[in-house]
C-alpha cells in the first residue's frame, strides 16, 4: 500500500510511458491524450488497492492501457461502420436542410441557442413542442410557453 504522495509520484513517472504507448498506437495525439487520461482515472480509482510495488503498478497500468486501447478501437470500428452506412443512405435519399429566408435566418441568429433549437426541432424535425422541449430539458408546459413567446418575437421581428 502506498501513501498518496508515493502513489502520485509513481503515476507521474508512469505518465510518459502511457502517453508513448498510446501515441505509438493511435493516429491522433488528442485520442492518445484522452486514452492516457482514461488509464489515469482507473489508476486513481484503484488507488486503495494498487499492486504492491512500482513495477507491478507499471504492468497494471499497461494492462489497463491495453483494455482502453481495445475499447477505443472497437468504438472507432463501430463509428466507421455507422458513418459508412450513413453515407450510403444519404446517397440513396439525400436530405437537404431548408434554406431559410435571409431575414428569417437573421432573426433566428439573434435567439439564444436553446430557443433557436426549440423552434427548429418543431419546424424542421417535425417534433411536437413538448417533444422538442424534452430534447432540450424543458418541462412540457415551459416548452409551450417558451415556444409561444418565441413565435411572437419572430413575428414581430419579421413583420414590424
Amino acid at each position: 500500500m502506498y501513501n498518496e504522495t508515493d502513489f502520485n509520484q509513481i503515476v507521474a513517472e508512469l505518465l510518459p510511458d502511457l502517453t508513448g504507448y498510446f501515441l505509438r498506437r493511435l493516429a491522433d495525439p488528442d485520442d492518445a491524450a484522452d486514452a492516457t487520461a482514461d488509464v489515469l482515472l482507473v489508476l486513481v480509482r484503484k488507488q486503495d488497492q494498487p499492486p504492491r510495488d512500482r513495477e507491478s503498478l507499471r504492468q497494471y497500468g499497461f494492462g489497463v492501457a491495453r483494455k482502453v486501447l481495445l475499447k477505443a478501437r472497437r468504438g472507432r470500428v463501430r463509428h466507421t461502420e455507422l458513418a459508412e452506412r450513413l453515407r450510403r443512405e444519404m446517397v440513396v435519399a439525400p436530405q437537404v436542410a431548408p434554406d431559410p429566408h435571409p431575414q428569417l435566418a437573421s432573426a433566428l441568429a439573434k435567439l439564444a441557442e436553446k430557443d433557436r433549437e426549440l423552434l427548429l426541432l418543431v419546424a424542421w424535425e417535425d417534433l411536437s413542442v413538448a417533444e422538442a422541449g424534452a430534447v432540450l430539458g424543458f418541462k412540457a408546459e415551459a416548452a409551450r410557453q417558451r415556444y409561444s413567446r418565441l413565435r411572437a418575437r419572430l413575428r414581430a421581428e419579421l413583420h414590424p
